[in-house]
């Protein structure tokens, strides 16, 4: 593990610092990143599970259920506050590690087998309740913001993959068993509890509901808080609360409901609400699809309405759940729009998470869930991306090459000769996908199992697009970088140019490296500096650097998008790895005039963003 994460280091700063050849097949090294990146992002969750089991036995809270996780791999155990906490099971303990000391618990670290407590600069130790413990960008433990060292005075890289050996689970206890066998036992609720019947509910602008829930050993009950602009009224003989949503608006919240019971324990119950939308197609619209973190959560739609006003989490807020794990393209097809994820109902450490699926299908007006496919599809190899000509026939890419997958027999069949087609988007003109695999341009057609047709590009692809007139624009990064339209009828290059500001790369990202309105095109090569070209005239510019305008636009995650109708050019960035990831920017750009212009910042709202869509493109 220790190599592993030296070599993740040594390709970030390749991929991130000074950018590695476009000529590069990195496709391995990109999932070894990511299998390292899962397991950093799992046992920072763990550290924090691990807190909050000291902060419960520490307040007097009590256990009010045990859900074991899938694969046997541990279980979720809920507080009487509603929180909850994912244990997992394992073989091989972390360094950094917890020792109870005359009732408190403290952090230890293990160096050479010899078990010593953490202390701060002026030797006392830390204790679980004191400065936050977790791991930073680069992989090291860290306390307080500050990089642990052991006691060779060398900085600790985070390895393990639990920190208890098991959980034991009896009528009245959990006893949490820490690996190196001493133990944490928290009580149960024995017979007590507050909780609503069902866990999210959608509503109507301005509709009235009742939202049961049941109680035993309560002594008294209220609603402490809920949303703004929402109604509520609790009957307590009746067991429900009268619910109404506000008469306008989008948007997600919760209600939360207190109990006391007689010895003084607080015990709460929460249910999320949200107000179904519509006006998600409009063409003048942006969707921003997230994947979400991994480890931690599921993925997640923002939509940015033609007024520019932004609306987070829309898809959860049309259906009371969400879309899958580690979402990563869209795409929009006869009003419906198909969504694929990574990992679906389970993470990539194979934890069961409760979402839609590895593909899911919406109304594009209204986002509500028409259909969902999660079993039919688990025999994929972490698919990304989805292209669709009709309900027998949607393409979706994985490891393994491109799939096609009959949602009406649920067929599922690998095509012939699309073996290492590339991590990125597929385009559909002329009722054909063209998809890039290297410096070949194939194409699929409906019912077919094989390739229909190839292009020799003569260098690496960074993009396939569809163009405004129905063919192709493809982007490549060999010596020089070019743009190209393809004839999307007989497949001859119409016109190719050379790049001669900038690049055309993609990056390490899954998105085009180049994006369009008319002929006139945009990049970045993963950058925070746009160019543009005109293919007409063969003119390229540099436009702007973002960081002129935005702070903390350290990272690009993914690349830039040009609305095709307003020219507005949208770029993600965010601060850096780690929980740095929070702090980001959903930046817009006016560039048609003399200078460039920064029309809006939306700011931290995104959630690892897999791509920037506009419903006008799908027309």
């Amino acid at each position: 593990m220790k190599k592993a994460v030296n070599y993740l280091f040594i390709l970030m700063s390749c991929i991130v610092l000074f950018g590695c050849s476009d000529e590069y097949d990195d496709s391995y090294l990109r999932g070894e990143i990511d299998k390292i990146k899962t397991e950093i992002e799992s046992l920072k969750k763990q550290t924090s599970s691990l807190e909050k089991i000291v902060d419960a036995l520490n307040k007097g809270k009590v256990i009010t259920s045990v859900d074991a996780l899938s694969d046997n791999k541990g279980y979720k155990i809920t507080f009487n506050d509603a929180t909850s906490i994912d244990v997992l099971n394992g073989a091989k303990a972390p360094v950094v590690g917890v020792k109870e000391s005359e009732g408190t618990y403290y952090w230890t670290i293990t160096t050479d087998g010899q078990t010593d407590y953490l202390k701060d600069k002026e030797g006392n130790k830390l204790p679980v309740s004191g400065p936050k413990i977790t791991i930073d960008s680069e992989g090291y433990w860290t306390a307080g913001g500050v990089r642990i060292k052991d006691a060779n005075g060398e900085l600790v890289k985070a390895q393990g993959d639990s920190f208890f050996q098991e959980i034991n689970d009896d009528e009245d206890t959990v006893e949490f068993v820490f690996a190196d066998g001493t133990s944490i036992v928290i009580p149960k609720s024995s017979g007590t509890f507050l909780s609503f019947d069902v866990s999210s509910v959608v509503f109507n602008a301005g509709q009235s509901q009742r939202l049961k829930f049941k109680f035993a050993n309560i002594k008294s009950i209220e609603v402490v808080s809920k949303p703004a602009g929402w109604s509520t009224n609790i009957h307590i003989p009746d067991k429900y609360v009268n619910v109404v949503a506000p008469q306008d608006g989008y948007g997600f919240g919760e209600i939360k409901l207190q109990g006391i019971d007689k010895n003084g324990l607080t015990f709460i119950a929460i249910v999320k609400v949200s107000i179904a939308g519509k006006g998600y197609s409009a063409l003048d619209g942006v969707l921003i699809l997230n994947e979400g973190n991994m480890t931690t959560e599921n993925g997640s739609l923002i939509f940015i309405s033609p007024e520019g006003q932004l609306f987070d989490r829309v898809y959860y807020s049309s259906n009371g759940t969400e879309l899958g794990n580690a979402a990563q393209d869209l795409f929009i097809y006869n009003g419906k729009t198909y969504i694929i994820s990574q990992n679906g109902k389970k993470n990539a450490l194979g934890n069961g998470f409760e979402n839609d699926g590895i593909l899911i299908v919406a109304n594009s007006e209204t986002l509500k869930k028409e259909a969902s496919y999660n079993d039919e599809l688990t025999s994929l190899s972490w698919p990304t991306h989805v292209a669709v000509l009709d309900e027998e026939n949607i393409f979706i890419r994985d490891n393994n090459g491109v799939h096609l997958f009959n949602s009406t027999t649920k067929a599922l069949t690998l095509i012939t000769g699309t073996t290492g087609a590339n991590k990125n988007r597929m385009a559909v003109a002329d009722n054909k996908v063209f998809v890039p695999i290297g410096s070949k341009l194939v194409v699929l057609e409906k019912g077919k199992t094989d390739v229909a047709h190839t292009i020799n590009m003569g260098a690496s692809i960074s993009g396939v697009i569809k163009s405004k007139d129905g063919n192709i624009w493809v982007s490549t990064t060999g010596s020089p970088n070019k743009i190209s339209k393809v004839s999307s009828k007989d497949y001859s290059v119409i016109k190719a140019n050379e790049i001669t500001v900038g690049k055309v790369g993609a990056g390490w990202g899954a998105t085009p490296g180049i994006t369009a309105k008319g002929d006139t095109l945009y990049y970045s090569n993963a950058s925070t500096t746009i160019y543009r070209h005109i293919f007409s005239t063969g003119e390229s510019k540099e436009m702007v650097n973002a960081k002129s305008f935005v702070s903390n636009a350290n990272i690009v995650y993914n690349t830039i998008a040009v609305h095709p109708r307003t020219g507005k050019v949208y770029l993600n960035t965010m601060k850096g790895y780690g929980w740095d990831f929070l702090v980001n920017s959903i930046s817009v750009f006016d560039l048609d005039g003399a200078e460039p212009v920064l029309s809006n910042n939306y700011q931290n709202y995104t959630h690892f963003p897999a791509g920037i869509f506009f419903p006008a493109n799908f027309q």
